[in-house]
């Protein structure tokens, strides 16, 4: 069998490596001293580097954290700015969007009602219809004229109609 690789051998060491990837080499360290050596300096590098890079950290000054939360909460927004925020898409869509959907369903529920005087009496209705029905070419032939209105099933106006040649 072919050795590692030490790019294989350094994903396998940070653990990038694919389960089935892993399990094939760790069965070839075990069974290679050469690709165990190299895994060893490898992780010998690795540890190196890290301890060259927690050497070279530098701390902030004390108490520089503590000015810099302090400035934070200290510079808080003005009214205004906080009103501002309120007229960002995210806010004032669908705001928009509730305000319409509330004037469309409650527009029925608060609009007065009409009064029944205002209203045209059906015979007007009826007549005016009669008139279109005379004028138009070619509607039917016959006409109905309206000869009474009446009240008498519960109050439902009964329209009594003679049919008319022309």
């Amino acid at each position: 069998m072919q050795h590692l690789t030490s790019d294989i051998l350094i994903d396998y060491l940070h653990h990038e490596l694919a389960p089935a990837d892993d399990a094939r080499v760790l069965a070839h360290l075990e069974s290679c001293a050469s690709c165990a050596r190299e895994l060893n300096v490898e992780a010998t590098f690795t540890d190196r580097l890290r301890a060259v890079a927690r050497a070279q950290e530098l701390d902030l000054p004390l108490g520089f954290q503590s000015a810099i939360m302090a400035r934070i909460a200290s510079e808080k927004p003005g009214v205004w700015q906080s009103l501002g925020r309120l007229w960002r898409p995210v806010v004032i869509v669908p705001f928009a969007a509730a305000v319409a959907a509330g004037a469309f369903f409650l527009a029925p529920v608060l609009a007065p009602p009409s009064s029944p005087s205002a209203a045209l009496p059906v015979s007007y209705y009826l007549q005016e219809h009669d008139v279109r029905a005379q004028e138009n070419p070619l509607g039917d032939r016959s006409a109905v004229i309206l000869s009474s209105l009446n009240t008498e099933n519960d109050g439902v106006p009964v329209m009594q109609a003679v049919n008319a040649s022309r």
